[in-house]
């Protein structure tokens, strides 16, 4: 049976080849933590104001309101860039349909390859023909405020600074956050796509293989021991194997965050305990299940990139495949309109505490550029644009583009498994503290920059190896820790002595549990 499946995976192989080169690829997504371009979330919350925004309501005022269509108004051009190029398209409907509302305004959306624009947006500034509205995002997705404050490139959203609370109260609590998106009170930016679905975690699961192997899709597996007697099952009775796992570069940490989260954090940095914690024995207990599924030759064989693997489970060569939110999409634009496709929630270990994913605040891209001579024309299509029920907002979710952090995401998408997703997704990710509200100094520091940095993929690498060659993964696992830690407090000592004002407290929050959101009101204990 092993033969029949390696001669099947032969023909997966020509199967992605020919699909590389006649599929376009699917929406980039801010997560496929990600992004992914990942990337990478709830709808469905109350739309409370924000705790953190400012407690007493601002003032609208007439810059801040939208203006009446019937004035007489001069005609204004708005130049709005990004790189969603496989949108642009929809960019240009969405254009049509604002200027119904603001007939003297018209949009210029301009969309770009990703890194024709990240070389092209600096070259606009430095000769100050940036666009009005731009999207970026950070070396640090949290902190990509800090950095276009530093370079000059950005001004608050209205032309005085202020936002009207009713149109705070379109996203959920706690994303609007002094040192994320708001500088001295003034609001620069505003999350897009959500942070709740948006995300990875999800357990792919082909159904036709299920029912071959006399399983029933709809009660996949909830635990690692299901899971571990589910793919038992599957290779038994199956020509198919269990998993499909993609090994290439950082393709691991499509089936790494979920089983990870399950157990403790899908971060290699415990914010619990303030340090790199590629060796703490949670996260080597969730290493070691996965290895256990190499050893058992449960998953498909070799180091496969994501875009084998994804082909291998939607073609019955694998039963499962965990990937992100974008995953319906994904399959669809691959050629598999007809997969029989179930979504389920990632296993959680068996009679243990459970751990989360992390839900960041990393969805703010749109900005308005510093540059900008209509700051009030630029205000009226971002709180256009982020109407809840908006045409924008509609359009966004029927056409399956991501979600959307200001509107109710199942209300409009219209993909069943992209229901599914949405559905599951609260369950899976929880608000992880945000060490920068704590200290705004961090926007300034590198102390864990360097030491994520001082090997870059130093963990993925590692963990590949084992799982490839069945090397003990234990000490190269301290290895990693104790040398990012002592560069992390190192170059924290530093900064202290160069007056930053920084320490381990910072990024230490032991009254925080693992599976639970992170009271914003605790932050006030770990100021410098």
């Amino acid at each position: 049976m092993k033969t029949q499946r390696l001669v099947s995976l032969m023909l997966v192989c020509i199967l992605v080849l020919v699909a590389a080169c006649t599929s376009t690829q699917p929406p980039a997504a801010p997560a496929e933590k990600a992004a992914e371009p990942a990337a990478p979330a709830a709808e469905a919350q109350p739309t409370s104001p924000p705790t953190t925004a400012p407690t007493e309501a601002p003032t609208p005022t007439a810059e801040s309101q939208p203006v009446q269509a019937e004035e007489e108004h001069q005609p204004v051009t708005l130049k709005v860039m990004n790189w969603s190029q496989e949108q642009a398209d929809f960019y240009q409907e969405v254009a049509a349909e604002f200027q119904k509302e603001y007939p003297w305004i018209t949009i210029q959306w301009e969309t770009m390859a990703q890194k024709q624009y990240k070389e092209a947006l600096p070259l606009m500034f430095k000769s100050e023909e940036s666009p009005d509205i731009f999207f970026w995002i950070g070396r640090d997705r949290t902190l990509t405020m800090a950095e276009l404050l530093d370079q000059g490139w950005i001004r608050p959203l209205t032309p005085d600074g202020t936002v009207p609370n009713d149109w705070l109260a379109r996203w959920p609590d706690n994303l609007f956050l002094e040192g994320i998106n708001i500088q001295d009170g003034q609001v620069y930016s505003f999350p897009f796509n959500d942070n709740l679905i948006w995300g990875p975690g999800y357990m792919y699961i082909n159904r036709e293989v299920f029912r071959s192997a006399g399983l029933d899709p709809d009660s996949p597996p909830q635990t690692w021991k299901e899971l571990l007697e589910t793919c038992r099952t599957i290779v038994d009775k199956t020509e198919a194997y269990c998993l499909a796992v993609p090994l290439k570069g950082t393709d691991l940490q499509r089936t790494w965050y979920p089983i990870a989260g399950s157990i403790m954090t899908d971060q290699f940095f415990d914010f619990k305990n303030g340090r790199f914690a590629i060796d703490d024995p949670k996260l080597l207990q969730a290493f070691e299940f996965i290895k256990t599924l190499y050893d058992e030759e449960l998953v498909v064989p070799g180091v496969n990139d994501k875009t084998f693997a994804r082909q291998s489970m939607a073609s019955g060569q694998a039963a499962i495949y965990f990937g992100g939110a974008w995953m319906p999409g994904v399959f669809r634009k691959m050629g598999f309109e007809d997969l029989d496709l179930g979504v389920a929630p990632p296993p959680y270990p068996d009679n243990q505490p459970r751990g989360a994913l992390k839900r960041g605040n990393t969805e703010n891209k749109y900005w308005v550029s510093s540059q900008t001579q209509h700051p009030e024309e630029a205000w009226l299509f971002i709180e256009w644009l982020t109407r809840p029920d908006g045409f924008f907002a509609q359009e966004y979710l029927k056409r399956g583009f991501g979600t959307l952090a200001f509107a109710d995401n199942q209300k409009y998408i219209q993909d069943p498994a992209m229901l599914k997703v949405a559905e599951i997704a609260p369950q899976l990710r929880v608000l992880y503290p945000e060490p920068v509200v704590a200290c705004p100094d961090i926007a300034k520091s590198s102390a864990y920059i360097e030491a994520e940095n001082y090997h870059k993929n130093w963990e993925w690498e590692a963990m590949v190896e084992a799982l490839t060659t069945g090397q003990d993964f234990a000490p190269v696992a301290q290895e990693i820790a104790a040398t990012k830690n002592k560069i992390f407090l190192e170059t924290i000592a530093k900064e202290q002595s160069e007056n930053l004002q920084v320490s381990i407290s910072c990024w230490t929050y032991p009254e925080w549990e693992y599976n639970q959101d992170f009271n914003p009101e605790n932050y006030s204990q770990h100021k410098p």
